[in-house]
């Protein structure tokens, strides 16, 4: 195994993630002072649409480009039937859930959610989706400085705009809406010509053959990935409905704080992801035997993170959150935990991903969304704000665990470290 161009591009997926996510936890103290939870709350509503509807919107149709990439296919045709298909369907979604909004109109304003915050956080997905398609595209290939520049300049330009309308024109939750979904819109302009010009749109035409594969991929993971954020984010509504706007924002500012250890995750996965793929090719007990002593590497460092963090959660409340959010410190230990073992999940998920079994992985994660949406009124009945972050944590315990099983069983792997005889 090259352990060498592994680290080198782990190293620099996580230097730009760790870069493209400090700054918006930066902001984190400038917001939770010229924000009141009620507006941080809908600020956190909208990013959560977002998650979940980005499955929806082209039925997840672009990651099937991560994993046909490794395949013998005309990959400017393959991609472009992509694109035409998320458009179509992208389009139709954002125009349907336009019209909900006004039909719901009332219904929504009377929890205090703003009626076409559904409609704006549906723009943003439909052309962040696009933008994603080059990104992958980068990330598969490794073009890291790519990846990582587009990243950060799109996170850089949405967060100055930001500061700009709340702190000179003293708008409200808008003030961090709004940039979002211009700054959606250009890079998403941005992506279609860079994907033009490098050949890898072509003539819009959909080849029938490519989109039956490309959609037997994704299908099941419209189910997976909408899980997915269900289970990672569902609490929100929970809380909504149940406590208020205002626990909302308290909430999403401690559960923001808890994820930061998602942040390694992606950043592993998306080097780890091409590299594993290739070397499961090889098929040799050596090679199987090295992947697992790093996944089990992986997972005690994945709890190191977990404790270094808690115990600088007192310190991070204290100089970068604003006081009336300060009763959402209770939620991050959970939290930490519950992402843990999620990036123990993602390692697992692999094998799965790499047999093209995504069914399973679409039974395993209904499966857990279900329970979790149980636990989540359950315990926030009885412990509020911190029973959602306990219910996160044990369903993310149980997907793990789940997937685990079902991962060994289609792909076995030396979990119990023993030399090939």
């Amino acid at each position: 195994m090259n352990n060498k161009s592994l680290f080198k591009n782990l190293s620099l997926f996580t230097f730009f993630n760790v870069l493209n996510s400090v700054i918006p936890f930066l902001l984190l103290p400038f917001l939770t002072v010229n924000l009141s939870p009620e507006e941080y709350g809908i600020v956190d509503i909208f990013y959560n649409i977002t998650l979940i509807a980005t499955p929806i919107i082209g039925l997840s149709i672009v990651q099937s480009i991560g994993r046909y990439y490794f395949e013998d296919v005309d990959l400017p045709k393959f991609i472009t039937t992509v694109f035409v298909v998320l458009l179509r369907i992208g389009a139709l979604i954002v125009l349907v859930f336009f019209l909900f909004s006004f039909l719901a109109y009332d219904f929504l304003l009377s929890y205090g959610f703003p009626p076409f915050l559904l409609t704006f956080a549906l723009i943003y997905t439909f052309f962040s989706q696009i933008a994603e398609i080059l990104l992958l595209l980068w990330r598969v290939s490794y073009n890291t400085v790519r990846f990582g520049v587009f990243k950060v300049m799109k996170t850089v330009i949405d967060l100055g705009l930001s500061i700009f309308l709340i702190a000179i024109l003293e708008m409200g939750w808008e003030g961090r809406v709004i940039p979002q979904v211009l700054v959606a819109i250009v890079f998403g302009a941005l992506a279609i010509y860079f994907l033009y010009r490098n050949g890898n749109i072509q003539k819009l035409q959909v080849d029938k053959g490519y989109k039956k594969s490309a959609l037997a991929f994704s299908v099941p993971l419209v189910f997976h990935s909408l899980g997915s954020s269900l289970l990672s984010f569902s609490d929100r509504f929970f809380i909504l409905f149940m406590l208020g706007l205002d626990n909302v924002g308290v909430y999403s500012v401690g559960y923001q704080i808890g994820m930061v250890i998602a942040l390694l995750q992606n950043s592993f996965n998306q080097a780890w992801v091409p590299f594993f793929f290739k070397k499961l090719k090889e098929n040799e007990y050596r090679v199987k035997l090295k992947i697992v002593k790093l996944s089990y590497f992986y997972f005690i460092f994945l709890f190191l993170v977990v404790l270094v963090f808690y115990f600088a959660t007192p310190i991070i409340y204290r100089y970068f959150v604003g006081k009336d959010f300060e009763s959402g410190s209770d939620i991050v230990l959970w939290v930490l935990l519950g992402y843990a073992f999620l990036g123990m999940y993602k390692m697992v998920v692999n094998y799965l991903f790499y047999l093209k079994k995504t069914k399973i992985i679409a039974y395993c994660t209904f499966f857990t969304v279900l329970i979790n949406l149980v636990l989540n009124y359950v315990f926030i009945k009885l412990n509020g704000m911190v029973g959602a972050a306990q219910a996160t944590l044990i369903s993310f315990v149980i997907l793990f665990i789940v997937v685990f099983v079902y991962s060994n069983k289609n792909f076995p792997m030396p979990w119990g470290l023993r030399k090939n005889n």
